[in-house]
């Protein structure tokens, strides 16, 4: 996979040697309260990132590493691929010393693109925590469309049951957006 290079970012294949810059943010649990429990060790994130390889090639993801600088600040990726439906899920997280600085609208805009165009998708869908707005937030910036809500479908820290809001974007839509 050729890496994609935006105004700011490159977004490229995530390496085993990234695990040390992906624990940063995979292992920190204010960015992962909405996402999988955090990673404990620089072992666990090593797998983790051998785990994103592995379905890369069975043909089940592609995923992004972002760099800034030559540094990782996040990962993003379309997960759940279903080549006969053209549909796949976007999945996302950022360091959170790199919020609020519009890395993730733009690895968005760049990732939507090669789901559109080299995986040839017709739909690409989301899933976050309905009230973790930051997600609602850049879902909404890059043309999804809220289309529903799971009621109560994730137990979060907080020891409470969280809704999750479904969100969708047609290729058709991509392209009269951009």
């Amino acid at each position: 996979m050729q890496p994609i290079r935006t105004d700011r970012l490159v977004l490229r294949e995530p390496r085993v040697d990234d695990a040390g810059a992906v624990f940063v943010f995979r292992g920190d649990p204010q960015v992962q309260r909405y996402n999988d429990e955090p990673l404990r060790t620089l072992q666990e994130t090593e797998a983790f990132i051998e785990y994103l390889l592995a379905e890369a090639a069975a043909g089940l993801r592609r995923h992004f590493a972002l760099e800034v600088g030559g540094t990782v600040v996040g990962l993003m990726g379309l997960h759940s691929w279903q080549p006969r439906h053209r549909r796949a899920e976007l999945g996302y997280d950022i360091a959170k010393e790199h919020w609020g600085r519009g890395y993730g609208t733009e690895a968005g805009r760049a990732v939507l693109a090669f789901g559109f165009t080299a995986m040839r998708l017709h739909r690409i869908h989301a899933r976050t925590i309905a009230d973790n707005d930051r997600s609602v937030h850049l879902l909404q910036s890059l043309g999804f469309t809220r289309e529903g809500t799971l009621r109560e479908s994730s137990l979060e820290d907080d020891g409470r049951f969280h809704d999750s809001a479904l969100f969708g974007l047609l290729r058709s839509e991509w392209a009269t957006a951009r």
